[in-house]
């Protein structure tokens, strides 16, 4: 498959296999995890520092509040980071570490409310891990929140796969049709 870079700049044109796609999305899970529990654990230590369970005199309510709320930062912390990674750079940094782009399916950028729509499908996707496993029969390599969404998850580094660079993404997409 040819390659050439899109109207950002950004080499992009092989769709990006399993494995290289699980590996990038469970890089971007455990930075998820990471600033969470870093996150929840603060919340716990002012909690603690300030003695508000004691003052309020709410212990296992306060403790209860703190689950939720560290629920509630997980859920919008992902939700920020996947869609504000999508839209602004096309890549989380998951799939930056692993070489891949999110594009439309026309080869172009992916934008707020599509991306909103991929976010939206990943939790559909995990329903018993079947939408991820869309990938390993469908011939464009998408998952089905990628169907929902109309993007692809393409190789941004060709060269370092032996690609030549002599068409642009769009082009290559029409010739797959």
């Amino acid at each position: 498959m040819a390659t050439e870079p899109t109207a950002g700049g950004r080499l992009s044109g092989q769709y990006a296999g399993f494995l290289t796609r699980a590996v990038a999305f469970y890089v971007d899970r455990l930075i998820v995890v990471v600033v969470v529990a870093v996150a929840t654990f603060v919340m716990g230590l002012a909690i603690q520092f300030f003695r508000l369970s004691e003052l309020l005199g709410f212990q296992d309510m306060v403790q209860a509040v703190v689950g939720i709320l560290a629920a509630v930062l997980a859920g919008t912390f992902d939700l920020f980071y996947c869609v504000g990674f999508w839209t602004l750079a096309g890549q989380t940094p998951g799939k930056r570490l692993m070489g891949l782009v999110v594009v439309k399916s026309d080869g172009g950028p992916v934008g707020p409310g599509a991306a909103l729509l991929r976010w939206v499908g990943y939790w559909l996707s995990g329903i018993l891990f079947l939408g991820y496993l869309w990938v390993l029969v469908d011939n464009r390599r998408q998952a089905l929140h990628d169907k929902l969404a109309g993007t692809l998850v393409v190789y941004s580094r060709p060269e370092e796969m032996g690609l030549a660079a002599s068409t642009s993404v769009r082009d290559h997409l029409r010739k797959l049709g």
